[in-house]
Formats: C-alpha cells, structure tokens, sequence
C-alpha cells in the first residue's frame, strides 16, 4: 500500500524509519495495549513488524520484531476483543488489541502476514462476502441480504427492467396502448360537450329568449351518453388486457427468480434467511403485478390525458392556462423533493417485512423444537419484537405520507380556485364565455385527475420498485461455484479423488480446512472419523462441490474438479446426508427423486436393497404413502433408509455416506451395513461415522482434527500407533459401559481390535 492512505504521523514515522519503502500491510485497531478505546496500527514492512500507537495526532512506536524471528502469528479471539499473537523461541508476544468488529480484518492480516513470511504472494482478494459491503456513491454500508445499496439504485433502469419483461408481450401493449387512446378521447369529448350545453343548446336568445339550438338536445344527450358508455367500455377491454399482462410478466418474473435461486451457490444460502427468500419469491412478486396491472396503466392513461386536456386548455384560454400552471409546477417541484423521503421510509417498511416473515418461517419449520423445549412464551416475544418493528416503521411511513398529502392536494385544489378567480374575471371583461369556464373546469379536474393519481401512485411505485430492486437483486446474483469456462465433459468418472494442500472456511478468515492433502483410489472405501467439528462433513461438501476451495485443489480422476462440468460431478455423486431431508409427497416420489425417468421395478430393487422394501409395503398405501411435510409421517430409521434407496438408485460412481446409519437401531443398522458392503464393492465410497464399528470393513480410516489429517490407516495400524484414534475408540468403550451396554455388544466391542478386522478389510 501507500504511505499516502496512512494517517500523517504514522506515514511521517515510517518515512523516518524506512526511507523510501511502503508497507506491505498496515491495519489499524480500536482499542490500545491498555484495553481501552483507542487507536493502534499493526504494520509489516520490510522485515519488520511494527504496533504503532497514534495519540492526540501523535505517534509512537510501541513494539517492533523482525519476521525471522516469529515462528507462528495468529488472530486469537478473547471475550469481546481479539488479539494478534507473535510465537518465537522466547515465548508468545501480544502485539496489538482490537474489538470484535474488526476482527475480520485482524484474521486477513494475520494470513498475509504468514503468507509473507512463507515468501507467498499477498492474496487480497478473499471471499466477496467477508467483506463489509459499502456503496461506491454514498459510502454507506450496504444491508447484508442486498448486493446493492437501495439508496442509490438508479429507479429508471430499475422501471426498464421490469418492462423488459414485459417485452415478449409487445402486440398485448400495444393493444393496451390503443384501447387507452380511444377511451381517453371519449372522455376528453365530455366536457366540451358541457360547453355546448350552456353555451348553445341551454342558452336562450338575449332578445326573443327562445333556445334556438335547443333541437340539438337530444343528439347532444346521446352523444355524452355513447361518450359515457364507450369511454367505461374501452376501459373495461384495456383493464382486462392490461390484467393479462400482469399475470405474464409476472409469472416470467417469478420463475427466472426461482430458477436463479436453484443455480445459486450454497454460500448464498448461508447469508439468507428462508422466509426473506420466500418473501422476495412470493410477496415482492406479487408487488410487481400490482405494479404492472394497475401503475403501469394508469400511468400511461396520466400521460395521455395531460396531453390532451392540456391542450384542450390552451383552446379555451391560454391566458388562464398560464395561472393554471404555476400550482402545477409547485406540485412537480414538490413531489421530486419528497420523493427520495418517502422512498427510505417504504424500503424500510418492506425490509421489517420480510424479516418478521423470516422469523415465522423458522419457527413453523422448527415448531417440534419450540413445542418439545416449552419455548412458546419465547416464540411469542420475539414475533412480538419483530412484529412491533414492521408495525412501528408502517407508522412512521403513515406519518411522514399525513403531512406530505395534505400538501399536495393544497397544490392542486389551489387550481381550481384560481380558475374560478381569473376566469371569472375573464367573463366579466367578456372573454370567455360561462361555458368556457365550466369546460375549463371539467378539465382542470380531468388534468389534475392524473396528477392525483400519480401522487397516490407515489406509494406504489416506491413500493413497486423497492420490491423490484429485491428480486432482481437475486436474478443479479452470481453463484460462487459454477461451470468454469473451458469445463470438460467426464459422463464416466471411475472415482479416484485426491486432496491436494486444500484450505477452505465458510468465511475467509475462519478456516475450517487447513492444508489437508490425501487421496482416495477409485473403488476404494474410505471412513472420516474424528470428534465433531473437525471438518469431516466440510470435507463431503467438497467433495461434492456445494463449495470450492479458497486455496489448493480437489482432483477426481486427475482433473481438478472446478474444471469438470459441474452437471458431470454432481451426477455421479451419491449421498446419504446426516440431516435426512425427505420433500413432500409420496415415498415413491421421493426415492424417485434422483432419477426421475426410473421404473417401477429400479425404484423397488433399490428399496430392496437399502432394506426399506418390507417396512414400505406394511405402509398402507404401500410406495404411495404420504410422508407429510419434511418426512414427519415417518420415524427416522425410515426416513434413513428411503434416503439410502434413493441414493443407490442414483447408482453414482462414488457414494458418500454421513453418518447414514445414525437413527436407526443396532438390527436395522446390520441390515443396511449388509446392503451397503455389496453395493460399495465397485465404486468409491467415502463415509463418515462416528459409531467406529460401522467402518470396521473399510480399506482405509482418515482421522480429521482441526481441518488436518492426523492419522490414517486401517483399524489395526491405527490402534497400534495408540494415538488419537486409540482414544476414541477407548471412549467409545467407556461409554457403552457407562450407559450399560449389552454382553453382546461389549464382546463386539472387543472384536474391534481382534482379527476380525483384518478379515473384513
């Protein structure tokens, strides 16, 4: 970086120190070696690493080691601050403090500054996420759930947007566009019609008093009434049309949402609440028909009327016109200012939404865990927090709108006065005419008809567009993993997979992998053993490329896998998750799921083979028994075992099993351990268990602690080494004692470490 981003006393410190260098890092922190707040800066340069303290616009140099003399440098989190720690030959040295809102960044540098020392280049890309979002135009933070800032969106490119949807439709506008036409020249024909009346038809003759033109007052009554009845009639079709539209455009809408939703990376549902995405899918949809069906008509009704009635107005005076125009004026200029006001306050009120729709999602979706816990009371007072901040911000949107709208209307009632004010002097001076005036009145009404609306239209269309930016938001998004652009074609991949220095975390600076490097044979069956939390699942995530590695490479076949078509990986790879996740339907269905095209006869074999046939037929509506919402109509050695049938009828060329026999009991488990050895026997299968005695026929164990590969073998090298496999396989020796375990499975305990195993490896 450049001295010229450092404060000038630290820039003026460096400069004195190390002439003529720029630091290769330089960070600083909100709190100084005493714990309180306070500013410090950590900087690398050359080889020094260097705590700088900045006080009242002056700075000192506190602590300063080489980087050949540090061993190890770590971001270690305390109680509500973190700490950078220097390891070296004389102990560990604290060298600056920083809170927990920055400790993002205190992780990032801690990385660089290692990668320095290895002689690696900085990488200062990261993950996009972990970064705190701010808007190029006002600074601002972005919201978390949102890619770009709602303050600045530009709402033009926003409206065009949504037209573009709208484009496949084009004869549908365009026979809008004409029915809109026709009734607002029907309607425009109304007033001049009063005209006629009172200046004609209804006007006696000053001498004789006799209505001459009074013979026209029939045609005159039935042209008003076909204006009437052609104007409503023409609106009726276009209404219709326009209705159409809307349900296209945003069927359309809805469905490149959803489509982009099942493309997106896991990553990206990590960052959103479930019912926020179900808000944008349903609810922000539904405010863009609203949009389309009812704004978008109108508006262009408003356009064509004030054409028309403005130049109606000019006919019948253009003196009085131009009084007219001042109160118009006022009301555009007033409206351009508010507008960017009332915009935040709606964009509020819609995000609470969303947020109190994501809370009652969650606790439908776990209403088991709130029932089985007694935390109803707890449910209830955080949909009341929740529901009392969307209530408050729908408050504040009402109150800020009460003091807007009585100003408008005042801007264009004033119009009217005006009219009666200077027309009526105009017909005292004799030029115009009371008819003129009336006309005129009729349309200043219809002229400040669209003006109205457009003014009630502002809560739409700020609500519109806000929902809008939302969705499109998602479209916008770009999924992490995806097909690289030269992705090769593999439609056969033998299964042979290889680890190569993989690190990788959820979040940049919390790895979860660290350098971890093995490989699995094709055909080869593979047990991840390790205590939970040690990145045994993160490893099958990989593997199954829901994630790509921040650094190193995963190989399958000799391919790095981000350069395999991503439809060819995920083909290929059976799983049998942990959390088994059943939708809703039959369990027909959902065995089905990982081939849809299957027979009967396949979908049955696999249920066979995963030894879930028997307990199906006893269903009885047999393969067509509804499982209810999430599997819930089934136990969950049931719901494990239609998970496995539908893995094997996937028929992958490598298998992946997490902790696939954890809810069922001892005899199942032996039921589906036989399957599984024969369905295993030509394909490469990796599994995670942490009962051991399910891999005991497994060639190779891996044992995972903290991201790490620290031991692997068989079972009997493993327990001869005595070392952190050993030690759980003794606790689990414990613990079946201490829950008083079965004669028979102490003795199968106890086979664990006899030959046995050599046998069935």
């Amino acid at each position: 970086m450049k001295n010229d981003d450092l404060p000038s006393p630290i820039r003026q410190l460096l400069e004195r120190e190390f002439p003529a260098i720029a630091p290769a890092i330089a960070i600083s922190s909100d709190i100084n070696a005493e714990g309180r707040f306070g500013e410090e800066w950590l900087v690398v340069i050359s080889d020094a690493l260097l705590t700088i303290t900045l006080d009242n616009g002056n700075s000192s140099l506190r602590a300063r080691k080489a980087l050949s003399e540090i061993d190890t440098i770590e971001a270690v989190n305390l109680v509500g601050r973190g700490v950078i720690e220097a390891g070296s030959k004389t102990g560990v040295s604290r060298l600056i403090f920083y809170s927990s809102a920055r400790s993002q960044k205190f992780f990032e540098a801690a990385e660089k500054i290692r990668a320095i020392k290895e002689g690696k280049p900085i990488d200062n890309g990261g993950k996009p996420e972990d970064h705190e979002k701010k808007c190029d135009v006002c600074g601002k933070p972005v919201p978390p759930d949102l890619n770009r800032c709602p303050r600045c969106v530009h709402k033009g490119k926003t409206f065009l947007r949504i037209m573009d949807f709208s484009r496949p439709y084009a004869g549908l506008l365009l026979l809008i566009f004409l029915f809109m036409i026709l009734s607002t020249i029907c309607g425009l024909g109304i007033p001049w019609l009063s005209k006629l009346f009172i200046d004609y038809i209804l006007k006696p003759d000053a001498v004789t008093g006799v209505f001459e033109y009074a013979k026209w007052l029939p045609i005159a009554v039935i042209a008003m009434l076909a204006a009437y009845t052609a104007q409503l009639f023409l609106g009726g079709v276009q209404e219709r049309f326009s209705g159409a539209l809307g349900y296209r455009t945003v069927y359309d809408v809805r469905a490149a949402i959803y489509e982009k939703l099942q493309e997106l990376s896991l990553s990206f549902f990590d960052k959103h609440q479930t019912g926020g995405l179900l808000a944008r899918v349903n609810q922000d949809t539904g405010e863009l028909q609203r949009f389309i069906v009812d704004f978008f008509p109108l508006s262009l009704e408003s356009v064509f009327l004030l054409i028309g009635v403005g130049i109606f107005l000019f006919i019948l005076s253009w003196q009085l016109t131009l009084f007219v125009l001042v109160p118009v004026v006022a009301t555009v200029w007033f409206l351009k200012r508010i507008f960017p006001r009332v915009w935040n306050y709606f964009h509020r009120y819609y995000h609470r939404r969303s947020r109190l729709s994501a809370l009652v999602n969650d606790a439908i979706s776990g209403i088991r865990v709130v029932k089985a816990f007694g935390q109803e009371k707890l449910e209830v007072s955080k949909f009341d927090r929740r529901s009392a901040d969307y209530r408050d911000s729908g408050i504040d949107l009402v109150k800020q709108w009460s003091v807007y709208h009585p100003i408008l209307h005042f801007f264009i009632m004033s119009g009217t006065i005006i009219v009666w004010a200077v027309g009526g002097n105009l017909v005292i001076d004799h030029k115009m005419t009371i008819g003129s005036v009336v006309a005129y009145s009729g349309y200043l009404a219809m002229f400040y008809r669209p003006v109205m609306t457009l003014t009630r239209l502002i809560e739409m269309v700020t609500n519109s567009l806000s929902a809008a930016e939302r969705v499109f938001d998602v479209i916008d998004t770009e999924p992490q993993v995806k097909d690289d652009d030269h992705a090769v074609e593999m439609p056969n991949i033998k299964g042979a997979i290889e680890f190569r220095g993989v690190t990788f975390g959820y979040t940049a600076f919390k790895p979860v992998i660290k350098e971890l490097t093995f490989s699995v044979n094709a055909c080869e069956k593979v047990g991840l053993v390790g205590k939970s939390g040690t990145g045994k699942s993160t490893i099958i995530n990989l593997i199954c490329r829901l994630y790509d590695v921040d650094r190193g490479e995963i190989l399958v076949d000799g391919v790095d896998i981000r350069k395999i078509r991503h439809a060819d990986v995920r083909r290929q790879i059976g799983v049998v998750l942990q959390d088994t996740f059943l939708f809703n339907g039959t369990i027909y269905e959902n065995i089905a799921y990982a081939r849809p095209d299957a027979t009967r006869d396949q979908i049955i074999e696999a249920s066979i083979a995963a030894n879930a046939h028997e307990f199906i037929i006893q269903k009885s509506d047999g393969y067509d028994t509804d499982v209810g919402e999430r599997g819930n109509r089934l136990s969950g050695g049931e719901k494990q075992r239609i998970a496995i049938a539908r893995a094997i009828l996937r028929d992958p060329a490598v298998l992946i099993l997490d902790e696939a026999t954890s809810s069922v009991d001892t005899q199942t488990e032996k039921k589906i351990q036989d399957a599984l050895d024969t369905l295993t026997r030509n394909r490469t299968t990796i599994a995670i268990a942490h009962r051991l005695s399910t891999l005991r026929s497994y060639n190779r164990l891996l044992l995972i602690d903290d991201g790490a590969l620290v031991e692997q073998g068989t079972h009997e090298e493993l327990m001869a080494k005595k070392g952190k496999f050993y030690e759980l396989v003794t606790m689990q020796q414990e613990m079946s004692a201490i829950i008083g375990a079965p004669a028979e499975e102490q003795k199968h305990h106890e086979h664990e470490h006899s030959g046995r195993w050599r046998h069935h490896a």
